[in-house]
């Protein structure tokens, strides 16, 4: 359960989930153990606590993740003297404070831990191995020592103690109170937002239509916000090229929200396809970006309309989004596909009655009867008056990545300040090129309030990024640039709400890019962790293996692109997160390729019995590709018993996910034994061999002979009684006549 507690109560807890900062353990094994398992959090229930609130209310998690129960013991809570300076990041010797040891620290020594004010304590039952207990601490505001004009950002620490401080360590957790907003009324700080605009991590190539439609009302309200506050939008290409590559049959609201975005008058640029990582290509040695290989396997399910001769042209488009940023992104083609949410009359309407998703493929269109082909890669993928920047994981960039990204003509490199050395605004030189500087305090906040496993954990991502806002309005530093968590803005269930809470207060004053300060930047080299590249590295190896399999497909393309798009998701900047358990990912993305590469291939192979001289065996071949298989089956027995006439099946039809039973005709030239049929699936040109296998055949002709004479003898036993009844029954009725 969960408790409520006034300052000063005592009460036993249960329930939630949580993450913590640890202070020196006590000694021992057990001790050690509880360090290593146990997490604690706090937070306060509101990113800010306004002036007319009379009391506050801190959520308090405690959870073990160890093998061992947790002892029961007591949570602590104390106020600290409002913070100054831009940072809401604790030092470490803040946390290792113990304030039943020293509860007002040292005012004369400069680097001792500040003084605390002990507001609550509570009791904690005994946290059984894999739970946790969650407690909601209320204080009065008066307890506090909280007054109308001394607004600003205080520490809260939470202390968790054993009642046995021989059996676990004492943990402190932290979190910042914004108590009104910055110190200084009039304060206010300058802020442009990254919006990304990618798709959920459930999707690993490009959506279908059903997923279009349930991720357009996501991806629209993020662009609402971004429009509202002025901020830049990095776009997953996914989307583009999907919504215009189902054309008339992607979802209204996608394509609405794609026509919003070919319009936008606030800076766009596209991502890599699958928001890949940059960075972690570079530090492979790539020479340049990985790029996709066909889109055909989606343009399958499309239609499209007459392009209109009257519609206006490439010179005739919004102009371009960010004046401080000229550049723009690199057209792939001389024109741009018809605006999805205005197009012209249809030459041929679509048939309503066509499935959700088609079990065939769709014939190639033939413009001179009307069709309208699907559109080039090239247009499916430009992307008109956009910026031409990159964004790569965050933190592991290298001068390598840098490279690599001016030799594709990216000349903004979207950066975190943890990444760079940064004088001046975020709009900065770097180099020969230019960069956006993110604030890693403030990204980090941001991605902890969409992404916390638990409620508190958000609430704990939320007081950090409005105390970071809160502290720069109150100080020299003007401006700062959020990037919104990729990974994040996909996790949240409405990541608009949770951002727009946190950056519209009073003191936050959005602006375009163009109107922040400029400043000058130079790379802290870092790099990728060395365990997700030889995983990456593993997978882009495989590739040409999987690529195998499309010698026995009908459209061999199809396989080309679905994989490729599978790779560069692989490469996603959200596996590189410290937390991801990027190596289960890779396990999964393994095991696809496996089931890719063995789609077609023989089932039910282990033993068959002949009964009598000939019959036809059996042969299941199966296909659980995604797209349809044409495939030759040769069959050979591996000696004199058996006699097969027909040995060459080929051109076996196999459609997408499906089963396919081949007669065999078979003869026995003996009476009983063993013997086996060789069979193999191969390409129709007889190249690749898809699957082979060994079906062992028991053959028992004389049972034939035997279940005949055994049938004709009833047979004869049956005459035989019949005629003996019919003698026996004139015999008896002789007398009577």
């Amino acid at each position: 359960m969960s408790a409520l507690v006034s300052a000063g109560a005592l009460p036993l807890v249960s329930g939630a989930n949580a993450h913590a900062t640890q202070t020196p353990a006590a000694s021992g094994d057990e001790a050690e153990a509880a360090e290593e398992t146990l997490e604690l959090f706090v937070a306060p229930d509101a990113a800010v606590t306004t002036d007319d609130a009379t009391e506050l209310k801190f959520s308090v998690l405690l959870r073990n993740s160890g093998e061992l129960s947790a002892p029961e013991g007591s949570v602590e809570l104390a106020i600290g003297e409002r913070l100054t300076g831009t940072s809401a990041t604790p030092r470490a010797e803040d946390l290792a404070v113990d304030p039943a040891a020293d509860p007002t620290g040292d005012p004369t020594d400069a680097s001792a831990p500040p003084a605390r004010t002990v507001i609550a304590t509570a009791s904690v039952d005994a946290v059984s191995s894999g739970k946790s207990q969650h407690v909601t601490v209320t204080v009065p505001i008066k307890d506090a020592g909280l007054t109308s004009s001394a607004h600003g950002v205080y520490p809260i620490y939470a202390t968790y103690r054993a009642s046995d401080a021989d059996a676990a360590s004492s943990l402190t957790a932290f979190s910042p109170l914004v108590w009104g907003g910055p110190a200084e009324a009039s304060a206010t700080v300058d802020l442009t937002s990254i919006v990304p605009l990618t798709l959920s991590t459930k999707i690993l190539s490009l959506p279908t239509r059903a997923q279009l439609g349930q991720e357009a009302g996501r991806l629209t309200a993020l662009m609402d916000y971004a429009v509202q506050t002025q901020s830049i939008v990095a776009i997953d290409p996914r989307f583009v090229v999907a919504v215009r590559g189902y054309g008339l049959e992607a979802p209204q609201a996608a394509r609405d929200l794609l026509a919003r975005l070919e319009s936008a008058t606030i800076p766009t640029f596209l991502l890599q396809f699958g928001d890949a990582d940059p960075a972690a290509q570079a530090a492979l040695g790539a020479s340049e970006l990985l790029q996709p290989a066909g889109f055909e396997f989606v343009t399958r399910f499309g239609a499209w309309e007459q392009p209109d001769p009257a519609a206006p042209g490439e010179g005739d488009a919004a102009e371009a989004a960010d004046p401080a940023h000229p550049a723009s992104a690199k057209s792939t083609a001389s024109s741009q596909p018809a605006d999805p949410a205005d197009p012209p009359e249809p030459t041929e309407p679509p048939d309503a009655a066509e499935p959700a998703e088609p079990t065939e493929p769709t014939e190639p269109t033939d413009p001179a009867n009307g069709e309208v082909p699907p559109p080039s890669d090239e247009q499916l993928t430009e992307w008109q008056h956009g910026v031409a920047a990159a964004w790569p994981a965050p933190g592991q960039v290298g001068p390598r990545t840098l490279s690599l990204l001016r030799a594709a003509e990216l000349d903004t490199t979207v950066l975190r300040s943890d990444n760079v050395s940064l004088s001046g605004g975020p709009r900065a030189s770097l180099g020969d090129a230019s960069a956006i500087i993110t604030d890693a305090e403030l990204d980090a906040g941001v991605q902890l309030a969409l992404s916390g496993a638990s409620e508190t954990e958000r609430a704990l991502g939320g007081a950090q990024a409005a105390a970071r806002l809160a502290l720069t309005a109150g100080s020299d530093t003007k401006g700062l640039v959020l990037g919104v968590d990729r990974g994040g803005s996909t996790d949240a269930e409405h990541p608009e709400q949770v951002l727009s809470e946190l950056t519209t207060q009073r003191w936050i004053k959005p602006i375009a890019l163009g109107a922040q300060q400029e400043g000058t930047a130079q790379l802290a080299a870092a790099l990728p962790d060395e365990d997700r590249l030889e995983l990456l590295d593993a997978a882009t190896e495989n590739e040409a293996t999987v690529l195998e399999a499309r010698a026995t497909l009908v459209n061999p393309e199809y396989l080309d692109g679905y994989q490729r798009l599978r790779l560069l998701t692989l490469f996603a900047t959200r596996n590189a997160a410290p937390d991801a358990d990027f190596s289960a990912t890779a396990k999964q993305f393994a095991k696809r390729d496996r089931e890719l590469h063995d789609g077609v291939r023989l089932v039910g192979t282990k033993r068959a019995q002949l009964v009598g001289g000939s019959t036809k065996i059996p042969i299941q071949l199966r296909n659980s590709l995604p797209f349809d298989a044409v495939v030759t089956l040769e069959v050979a027995p591996t000696s004199a018993a058996l006699r097969v006439p027909e040995r060459t099946f080929p051109e076996i039809v196999l459609p997408e996910d499906s089963s396919e039973r081949v007669l065999v005709p078979t003869t026995s030239r003996v009476s009983s034994g063993d013997s086996a049929l060789l069979l193999s699936i191969t390409s129709i040109d007889g190249e690749y061999t898809a699957s082979s296998g060994k079906l062992e055949i028991t053959i028992s002709s004389a049972v034939e002979t035997v279940a005949i004479a055994v049938l004709a003898s009833a047979a004869a036993l049956l005459i035989g009684f019949g005629i003996w009844r019919s003698v026996r029954r004139r015999r008896t009725h002789s007398p009577r006549e």
